[in-house]
């Protein structure tokens, strides 16, 4: 019995931990959005295309700058936070600032 219990959280840890390596999770990763509470500043990132976090602070920076009299200055994130999605696990630790942000739920806007 023990020797099955083993077996069985042995592969299920090596599945997680392959799963979160970046050559697999690339495959299943999300395209984080995020928007300021009116919709007036929309981002996505596009992992495959360099469009990523740091990008989206930059781009919203600017948009701070280039709207100064903008009451809309907090970044929101509108993706949900999906913890059972053991796949994304290492997004969630290594860039734990884009899970960070508050969330924009449909309704609010």
């Amino acid at each position: 019995m023990k020797k099955t219990t083993k077996i069985i959280l042995t592969s299920i840890l090596t599945l997680i931990i392959i799963s979160n390596l970046p050559p697999i999770a690339f495959f299943f990763q999300e395209d984080y959005a995020y928007q300021n509470k009116d919709g007036s500043f929309k981002y996505q990132e596009q992992s495959g295309k360099g469009l990523d976090f740091k990008v989206c602070k930059i781009r919203f920076d600017r948009f701070k700058k280039e709207n100064p009299n903008s009451p809309n200055k907090i970044l929101y994130r509108t993706f949900e936070i999906k913890p059972w999605r053991f796949w994304e696990w290492w997004q969630m630790v290594a860039k734990i600032e884009r899970f960070n942000l508050p969330y924009l739920y449909q309704n609010d806007q």
